[in-house]
């Protein structure tokens, strides 16, 4: 009993510290009396997967995620199974299929990953997470003790997966450096690509109170015009995935006199954490045209970390002059200009200069300036 409590015990730990799960894992191996096991993650909207395992070959985690996932022939059936479903696989499919698939010939085989059992740790929306463990293809299949074992740590091993999910998604706001962007003028929004608000600054949460243009409904942010919630949904969707039209420019309506808000949607990069593995994510700046002027450089300068002589470059551009004539009315170098606005390029993730006009004005700065 004191070894499992033990066991427990450390399941949780790695919960918050999620470097410890290997750890972790080599202790389930002994438990399980396996020959490997793995946390599989999967992202629901793109099905790519990736994976933490030990005591199997160090390729094979790669392989997995390049390709091998395509071809697991038990992927479809765990998708429809809830948190806590234990899972022997021959529950889920008829052995001689399983032996015959190119998943087991060309995967499980080579890695001595076969006769595995586990359990489904998370099934939600965007994320699907599964434990499995493994016995090496020359030994025996597991026996009913080690399925009651599996039984014993599984409802613990589900709610250190729960803990871990929202630890993970609490981070996304850290990451996203609230404090700045709270100093933000415009309204800026950290949303899932389900439209879920994982974050909004003071300035966004004001005009989601107000549901002023935009308003939350089961924490999932909307346009107050219901016309305008499809193409909003739509801009962020493409954003979070990174599609080939990801992100983009739109005016929400408001009612009369109110102007529409101008949004700008754009795809956000977040440090991958255990579970959520680069969640997919967008960010929303919402500019009201109503609100109060600031100063345009200093919008551009704390919204994209533009050096002074960066953003002043930038306002320049969006006014639609050359870049000799802007080099002339700041009194730099062609040279220098031009090196500024290769920086401006790489911090805002454009590469024309059209592109940058577009996204300042989307913004609302530069029809403020």
């Amino acid at each position: 009993m004191h070894d499992f409590d033990t066991l427990v015990g450390q399941v949780y730990d790695a919960a918050i510290e999620t470097g410890r799960w290997p750890q972790v894992l080599e202790l389930l191996s002994d438990f399980l009396e396996g020959a490997h096991t793995k946390l599989t993650f999967q992202n629901v909207r793109t099905l790519r997967s990736e994976a933490t395992s030990v005591r199997s070959p160090p390729e094979a985690d790669r392989t997995y995620a390049q390709y091998y996932y395509k071809t697991n022939v038990f992927l479809q059936r765990i998708a429809k199974l809830p948190a806590g479903t234990l899972i022997p696989v021959w529950n889920l499919l008829p052995r001689e299929i399983y032996q015959r698939s190119e998943f087991y010939n060309d995967f499980c085989r080579p890695n001595d990953m076969c006769h595995p059992i586990g359990v489904v740790l998370a099934n939600e929306p965007d994320a699907r997470v599964v434990f499995t463990c493994g016995s090496a293809k020359a030994a025996s299949e597991f026996e009913p003790e080690h399925l009651d074992r599996l039984r014993r740590i599984g409802p613990h091993l589900v709610r250190a997966a729960g803990v871990s999910l929202r630890l993970s998604r609490a981070e996304i706001a850290k990451d996203a450096n609230a404090e700045a962007l709270d100093r933000v003028a415009q309204g800026v929004l950290i949303v899932a690509a389900d439209g879920e608000v994982l974050f909004a600054n003071q300035t966004a949460e004001v005009l989601l109170a107000e549901a002023d243009g935009i308003r939350t409904e089961k924490s999932k942010v909307r346009a107050s015009a219901a016309a305008d919630t499809a193409p909003f949904h739509r801009l962020i969707a493409a954003a979070a995935e990174r599609s080939d039209v990801a992100g983009g420019v739109m005016t929400i309506r408001r009612p009369v006199p109110r102007r529409p808000l101008s949004v700008l949607v754009a795809p956000l990069t977040i440090e991958s954490a255990w579970f959520v593995a680069g969640r997919p994510a967008a960010i929303v700046f919402v500019a009201d045209p109503d609100s109060a002027p600031s100063t345009a450089q200093d919008e551009l300068r704390h919204l994209y970390r533009l050096t002074p002589a960066e953003a002043a470059l930038a306002i320049a551009i969006s006014r639609g002059a050359g870049l000799q004539a802007v080099a002339d009315e700041l009194q730099i170098s062609l040279t220098t200009a031009r090196t500024h606005l290769q920086h401006v390029f790489e911090k805002t993730e454009t590469r024309r200069q059209a592109e940058l006009v577009r996204l300042i004005s989307a913004g609302g700065l530069y029809l403020r300036q």
